[in-house]
């Protein structure tokens, strides 16, 4: 049990880590906004979901990993900058 225990705690420890030092930093192009990111599991996957302004009722989204440097949406650049 407290092999268990110390996997479970050093699993949290990991994934606060890299929430709160490893997030990237989202530059989206004018006209949208960021909404929310989320971590998918332990690595370094980010779920980023986002709006038009003019849309807000509308949210879609995409996913980041570390070597994402941006990403093209309908000839829209959202830069991906990485600590």
């Amino acid at each position: 049990m407290g092999l268990f225990k110390k996997i479970a705690l050093g699993a949290i420890g990991v994934k606060t880590y890299q929430n709160v030092y490893n997030r990237p930093i989202i530059n989206p192009p004018s006209g949208f906004l960021i909404k929310g990111m989320k971590q998918k599991g332990l690595g370094s996957t980010w779920v980023v979901q986002y709006s038009k302004v003019e849309q807000q009722n509308i949210t879609q989204s995409f996913k980041v990993t570390n070597s994402t440097k941006s990403v093209n949406i309908g000839g829209h650049i959202f830069h991906i900058n990485w600590p």
